[in-house]
């Protein structure tokens, strides 16, 4: 449980990949088998994807992950070098930050208007919420990953 915990994004992404290969495909059979499709699958795996997309971007800065272009840092001393992955990692934290709040105005609008899904009626806000719970996990992540390079960089100077 410990270890399920600890790798939490990694293990959604997963379980939500499965859910909506298994939904994707029993709607596949339906739609050739019965000739009708269940358009709540389709709501369904857009929001897996928004989560699993989002999840993902955690999951990479997690791993310090993220893709980058080293062209021109990689020509700076490495004192120069070390204080551009620290910004890159301010960035992603700002970028969180801006997620997390965007997402919560998002929700909360939401939940104002009483939006509700086109196939399954469900309210907005419900899955809307996974915009600001993702920019969270990322801010955090991103911190993590400033302080832990942040104590890399004075051990060795």
């Amino acid at each position: 449980m410990k270890k399920f915990l600890k790798e939490i994004e990694d293990n959604i992404c997963g379980l939500l990949l499965l859910a909506m290969m298994v939904l994707t495909c029993i709607n596949v059979f339906a739609r050739y088998v019965f000739k009708s499709s269940m358009p709540f699958v389709e709501e369904l795996t857009a929001l897996g994807l928004v989560i699993i997309s989002l999840s993902g971007a955690a999951v990479a800065a997690k791993r310090g992950a993220h893709l980058g272009l080293t062209v021109l840092t990689d020509l700076l001393p490495e004192k120069v070098q070390k204080g551009c992955v620290l910004l890159g990692h301010l960035l992603g934290t700002v970028f969180g930050l801006v997620l997390l709040g965007f997402g919560i105005s998002m929700a909360a609008l939401e939940y104002e208007l009483k939006l509700v899904t086109a196939g399954m009626q469900w309210p907005e806000w419900m899955l809307g919420v996974f915009v600001p719970v993702s920019g969270a996990v990322l801010t955090v992540r991103y911190m993590q990953l400033f302080i832990r390079d942040l104590k890399g960089k004075e051990e060795k100077s």
